[in-house]
């Protein structure tokens, strides 16, 4: 069946139709649009062949299977663009193909693949967080799990536009700005970024302040500790869904500046979720591999020389807590999360300083 839908894709030209209508908006980057329609039908044919591993019921493999993919991926061409990832999921989750909205999504598709050669935040990093936020997307929907809110279609659009623009213009490293940690900075810079196109698009501004805020809460700088939005975005998730704040925290202590947005929103919380962990799964829920050479590849980034065990199970500790939260994540990552630290704390003990 999905392959009569990608045949039906390419034939109704819904999703080149709406980036060849994205001339004027996005003339600024005009090379970059006529690269993503240019290469679009061959993307998503790649992308239609990914189906089962994308959206399937069986999760188990999706560490290993997926690993061994993007590993390929960095081989040799980056992978598919993400265009043909957004057009995918808007086909898969049926979501609205007019409008505003659906117009915004591919352009934020086109955005991120201005090319930048970061080693951690680079174009690649965009596109596997898009595959994992579509995996999450498709296990949150037919998980049913206990206490969880439906999500909307306005709900999976903002989690797709937001995935693809959450780390726009990004300048390597961390949110430290003269040795002082700045909440957020290179998140708002990201979302600022593409502010002016989605005013351009006529996309709503309560619309898009939910994307702003959801991309502000993917800061989980190192050094910040509590202070950092993602820190505290996790704890207002807790509030809703895993029986409320740790001892001595309240919860509007938690809704200031953009994280107001939460307030008496669960769904919210639970998109912003779904993002973090899309953000951090290459890092944290593959394969021991993988978590290697990612956390090389931001040190390096940071132009730091101390990717090991220690740093890498102080990040797992310290910022994921050591699991993931929400129920999706724990069904698509949790096992490989388990067996990563595992290894992790082997490799400590063995005496591994360095990766």
């Amino acid at each position: 069946m999905r392959f009569d839908l990608a045949s039906k894709t390419v034939k109704d030209r819904w999703a080149l139709d709406i980036l060849e209508g994205l001339r004027d908006v996005l003339a600024p980057h005009e090379d970059v649009l006529e690269q993503a329609i240019a290469r679009f039908s061959a993307d998503y044919a790649r992308v239609i062949a990914l189906d089962d591993l994308l959206t399937g019921v069986d999760t188990v493999r999706y560490g290993g299977e997926t690993a061994r993919l993007f590993t390929e991926w960095d081989e040799t061409d980056g992978g598919p663009g993400l265009a043909a990832l957004q057009a995918f999921a808007f086909e898969h989750f049926n979501l609205p193909r007019d409008g505003a909205p659906a117009r915004a999504a591919m352009a934020a598709a086109v955005l991120a693949e201005v090319p930048n050669d970061l080693l951690y935040h680079g174009n690649a990093h965009y596109r596997k967080v898009m595959f994992h936020t579509i995996r999450l997307m498709a296990t949150q929907i037919c998980g049913n799990f206990p206490y969880q809110p439906l999500l909307y279609s306005d709900d999976l659009i903002k989690l797709l536009i937001s995935t693809a623009i959450h780390d726009l213009g990004h300048e390597g490293g961390d949110n430290q700005r003269n040795g002082i940690y700045t909440p957020g900075y290179m998140e708002q810079k990201a979302f600022d970024h593409a502010r002016d196109y989605f005013d351009n698009l006529d996309l709503d501004h309560d619309f898009a302040r939910d994307i702003e805020a959801m991309v502000f809460c993917t800061d989980i700088t190192f050094i910040a500790g509590d202070n950092s939005p993602c820190v505290r975005m996790k704890k207002i998730y807790r509030h809703f869904f895993l029986g409320g704040m740790p001892e001595g925290e309240d919860i509007e202590n938690m809704l200031i500046g953009k994280l107001r947005r939460f307030e008496d929103n669960p769904r919210l919380s639970i998109m912003a979720m779904l993002l973090h962990e899309a953000d951090i799964a290459t890092s944290a829920g593959l394969t021991y591999a993988v978590s290697k050479m990612e956390t090389r590849k931001i040190m390096q980034e940071y132009e730091l020389d101390i990717a090991g065990p220690k740093v890498f199970l102080k990040f797992m500790s310290e910022q994921l807590g050591g699991s993931m939260v929400t129920p999706a994540a724990q069904q698509v990552f949790g096992a490989q999360m388990e067996d990563i630290m595992r290894q992790a704390f082997a490799d400590q003990a063995a005496g591994v300083e360095k990766f």
